[in-house]
């Protein structure tokens, strides 16, 4: 389905899967109607349809949850594990607390945004530079682009906890801020990443194999190989 939502080269095989994995989706809603309907309960599903909210934007909202619930932060997660293998000094002052795994977190965001590209439909006339932008023109906001604008941040490529990262731009900006971006936060800088080097204090890089990073609308590691 993420392969699907990125496809801006019309890819029919890609959108082929796509089709089948929401209706793979739709199917396992269906399923849960039955259940849901006759235990009322306070799972996101249960909660749409005691709104009253049309099945139409319940799946399209349950769609969009898996979307922004797991692909990002399984791509934020592995990320900044990597990060800090590759910065063992930033990791020992993670661990000791100096640095606060909230500021690594949001670092990482900044080097290697998930969402590494936002489309955008130009509703009104528009002027940038000496490029004219007329209703219905399609925009893309590269986001990655901006969170390593040497203007805004010093040595934009470099990895580095300590920064100020309050002008990055990894969850969006004004009315189209990710609503999910404090539950991410919590997910990943409060859960998973203190969880991960706690139970596994040895855990490493696996040498034999190199990292590889992929994607440019969605944008993450492709593999991360450890041991410990």
């Amino acid at each position: 389905m993420i392969d699907g939502i990125a496809n801006y080269a019309a890819d029919p095989a890609v959108e082929a899967r796509c089709h089948a994995a929401t209706a793979g989706i739709d199917a396992a809603i269906d399923d849960m109607l039955p259940v849901a309907r006759a235990h009322p309960g306070r799972d996101m599903l249960g909660l749409m349809l005691q709104a009253g909210l049309p099945m139409d934007s319940i799946r399209a909202n349950i769609k969009l949850a898996i979307s922004g619930g797991q692909n990002e932060p399984r791509d934020t997660i592995a990320g900044t594990l990597w990060a800090l293998l590759t910065h063992p000094d930033q990791l020992a002052a993670a661990r000791t607390g100096e640095i606060p795994w909230l500021q690594v977190f949001e670092e990482f965001i900044r080097w290697i945004s998930p969402i590494g590209m936002m489309p955008r439909r130009i509703a009104r006339p528009w002027r940038i530079g000496d490029i004219d932008l007329e209703p219905n023109d399609r925009v893309f906001f590269l986001i990655g682009s901006a969170n390593r604008d040497e203007s805004v941040f010093a040595d934009p490529d470099r990895f580095d906890a300590t920064r100020d990262t309050a002008k990055s731009i990894a969850f969006g900006a004004g009315p189209h801020y990710c609503i999910g971006a404090w539950a991410s936060r919590a997910m990943v800088a409060d859960v998973a990443l203190p969880s991960v080097f706690r139970r596994l204090a040895n855990i490493g890089l696996d040498a034999s194999d190199p990292v590889r990073i992929g994607g440019w609308a969605f944008r993450g590691l492709l593999n991360l190989p450890v041991r410990w």
